[in-house]
This record gives structure tokens, C-alpha cells and sequence, in this order.
């Protein structure tokens, strides 16, 4: 797509209201493809059976395939005219020049494609053809109906019905690429996804793993279910859980190894979904990894936090140390240490010194900035607090043991004066 030179300002009623048009005919456009891709699922059920010519359900197949040939016809109209609001709506953004020829317009090219996958159904004509293969595993012949074939390809479709959900979103508004132009940023459908990663990534990325199983676990179904007409007892993936269940173990990477393809194609599925897989289990731990991280804030919090503990486990153990040494001091002015009291106190007093240690060493590892300083001057919790904190339990205890004296001292007066009077 071509660029043209500085452009002015672009008329936002204008280019909005072709934006509009052109997201209409992309939810006609996804209408008629989800449609013919429910038709060609129901024909192809029909189809497998092999049913009587004289059998109704063979006529209903046979209708079927002319509802999904219609089908298509609408969606390729439609399809033509999605491309041609959308470069009337690029035209309006100055994106694409009013005379730039049909070739050199990128998406025309699109649109060919894109008509050359919807062509890709399952035909009337073609519905007694068949594609015979020599199966290893069985030892036998198998066949394919072309139609079969087609409806593989037909699943392609999906891929559309993708771009439509990625269309409908805010990140493709008229608006977000207004923005984009402002910022210089290239949009497309890949700065949708990354946008989506960025805003929901749990909800996009199970959602997108959601539907490619389902998805592949179809296009492995077709591709395995033609064996069972060899043998209708053999343990395959012609069963659509056992295909969900398959792709599920493949593209997680487990692999148990109960349920595997035994033709060429189902093993091309396979190839597909494992490098699929790849894709999608390294976005998951990816986002997974980046969830975990702390942000600035969260980290810087943490880091505050963590001070705060540390500085109360050295206020602790510094009120242990203290009431273990007044407690050894009390005990040998009253005389009522003993010689093993005393080496359980020296032991405590041990080990509350190496505490208080190692809480200094831990506190040590984290640096006083000014921030963090102001935070906890203004929570009330600064250094200077702590130590007036810490020298006023001192004081307290000291005036308490000292109180404790005195009356223990009264006490002992008033006994020797009792047992004097008593005398």
C-alpha cells in the first residue's frame, strides 16, 4: 500500500462514515462465511454416509451443496464490495492516492485471494468422485470424496471469521487509526493483536486456543474418519472428541500417544498444530512471566515494606536483649540466681545477641533514600521514633524493676516487724 506525500487534515464525518459502511459489509461478509461453513459441516455428515440414490437424505445433500454454491456466490458479491468501501475509506484518509491504479493497490490482491479460498467448496458435479490412498497402518486401501477434500480446504474460511472479530474491535475504529497516523504507527491486524495482548491477554489468548482446537480437531476428524470404512471397529480419530482430545495433548506438548493420525494428511494437521502450539505456549508463559513481575510501584512499596519489618524484628530483639540482661541483674541483686538459672539466661542471652545481629546484617542490605525516608517520616515510623520508642521501654522497664525493689524491701520490713512483735 502506497503512501502518499504530506496530507492535511482529513474530514472525520467523512472518513467515519465510510468506515461505517465498510464494517457493514464486513458483518455481511462474516454472516455469509459462518453460514456456508455450517452448511458444508451438515453436508459433509450426509455426504460420508453414502447414502441410496433413492434415499431422501441423499437429495437433502444434494441441496445442501447447492444452498452452499448460492451461499458463496452472495459472499464473493459481497466480498467485492467489503474491498471496495474499504479503499473508498482509505481514499478519504489520503491513505491510497484517488489515481493509483488497480494493481497497485494491495488490496485488490487481498480480495483475489480471498475469493480464491471461498471458491474452495464442496460441488454437486463432484460428489461421486473419489481419491483412493494406500494405507500403512491398515495394510488396506482407503478413499477420500473430493468433496471431502473441499470441505478440508473450506475450513480455511475461518481464518476470516478471525480477521472480522479482530475488525469489530475498538482497535480497528476509525479512531484508533487516527491516532495511529498522529503517532506514526504502522496499524494493521498484528497491532491488533498486540494491543488485545495487552489490554485482555488471559481472555484473548484461552479464547484463541479455544477455537483452534475445535478447529484443527475438525480438519483432523476429515482427514482420519475415512478409514473406518475399512475397518468401523478400529480405534481412530474418526470420532470428533478423540480428534479434540488429540490436538489438545499435541499442542500442549504432552503427547500420551493414545490417539495419533494415520494418514499423510492428518499428520500434515498435526505438523500444523504443533508449530501452532509453539506459537501459542511461548505467548502464554510469556504473559504468564510478565503478570508475575512487580511494577515500579509494587516493587517500590515491597521495598518500604520490607524496611519496616526489618526495623521491627531489631526493635524486638533489642527489647530481648535488654529484658534478658535486666532480668539476669534483678535475679543476682536478690540474690536468687542460681548457677542454673543463670546458664539458661546466658544461653537465651546468646542467642537473642545473634539474632539482633543477623536483623542488623538484613537490615544493612537495604539503603535509606530520601523517598522512602519521607514515606516513613510521614507514617510516623522513622528511625529516630523507633529509638525514642526503644529507650522509653527501657526506661519504663527500669522504673518498674526499680518499683518492684522497693516494695519487695517493704515487705521484708514489715515481715521482720511482725516476727519482732511476735517475739
Amino acid at each position: 500500500m502506497k503512501i502518499i506525500g504530506p496530507k492535511g487534515l482529513e474530514d472525520g464525518r467523512v472518513t467515519n462514515l465510510y468506515f461505517l459502511k465498510f464494517e457493514f459489509m464486513e458483518q455481511v461478509c462474516f454472516v455469509f462465511n459462518l453460514v456456508g461453513i455450517f452448511l458444508g459441516a451438515i453436508q459433509y455428515e450426509l455426504e460420508f454416509e453414502e447414502y441410496d440414490s433413492d434415499d431422501p437424505f441423499r437429495d437433502i445433500s444434494q441441496w445442501l451443496l447447492w444452498m452452499i454454491a448460492g451461499s458463496t456466490i452472495l459472499l464473493i458479491y459481497f466480498t467485492f464490495y467489503r474491498y471496495q468501501t474499504k479503499i473508498q475509506w482509505l481514499k478519504s484518509r489520503g491513505v491510497i492516492g484517488p489515481r493509483e491504479k488497480f494493481y497497485d493497490i494491495n488490496e485488490n490482491f487481498y480480495m483475489i485471494i480471498e475469493i480464491i479460498v471461498y471458491c474452495l467448496i464442496p460441488l454437486s458435479f463432484t460428489e461421486t468422485m473419489r481419491i483412493s490412498f494406500y494405507n500403512v497402518a491398515q495394510g488396506a486401501e482407503a478413499y477420500y470424496h473430493i468433496n471431502e477434500m473441499l470441505t478440508l480446504l473450506m475450513v480455511i474460511r475461518v481464518v476470516y471469521l478471525y480477521r472480522t472479530v479482530l475488525t469489530l474491535t475498538f482497535w480497528s475504529s476509525n479512531r484508533t487509526l487516527r491516532v495511529c497516523d498522529f503517532y506514526s504507527c504502522e496499524h494493521n491486524y498484528l497491532f491488533v493483536i498486540k494491543s488485545l495482548l495487552k489490554t485482555s491477554p488471559y481472555l484473548t489468548q484461552f479464547l484463541m486456543l479455544l477455537s483452534l482446537i475445535f478447529v484443527f480437531g475438525y480438519q483432523l476428524r476429515i482427514c482420519e474418519r475415512p478409514l473406518t470404512r475399512v475397518n468401523d471397529i478400529i480405534d481412530n480419530l474418526g470420532v470428533y472428541y478423540n480428534s479434540v482430545w488429540c490436538i489438545i495433548i499435541t499442542i500442549t506438548f504432552v503427547g500420551y500417544g493414545d490417539y495419533y493420525p494415520r494418514t499423510d494428511l492428518g499428520r500434515f494437521v498435526v505438523i500444523i498444530v504443533c508449530i501452532v502450539g509453539i506459537f501459542l505456549l511461548s505467548v502464554m508463559i510469556v504473559t504468564f512471566i510478565e503478570s508475575l513481575k512487580a511494577t515500579p510501584i509494587e516493587s517500590q512499596t515491597m521495598s518500604l515494606l520490607e524496611r519496616i519489618r526489618l526495623r521491627q524484628i531489631v526493635k524486638n530483639e533489642a527489647a530481648q536483649v535488654i529484658k534478658l540482661s535486666m532480668q539476669q541483674a534483678y535475679r543476682w541483686r536478690n540474690g536468687t540466681l542460681t548457677e542454673k538459672k543463670q546458664h539458661q539466661i546466658e544461653i537465651d542471652l546468646r542467642l537473642a545477641m545473634h539474632n539482633f545481629r543477623f536483623a542488623l546484617q538484613q537490615q544493612s542490605k537495604f539503603g535509606m533514600d530520601n523517598q522512602t525516608e519521607n514515606i516513613i517520616n510521614h507514617i510516623g515510623l522513622d528511625l529516630k521514633q523507633l529509638r525514642n520508642e526503644q529507650n522509653l521501654d527501657v526506661s519504663l522497664l527500669m522504673e518498674k524493676l526499680e518499683q518492684q525493689e522497693k516494695i519487695s524491701k517493704q515487705l521484708m520490713e514489715k515481715m521482720n516487724l511482725i516476727l519482732s512483735e511476735k517475739k
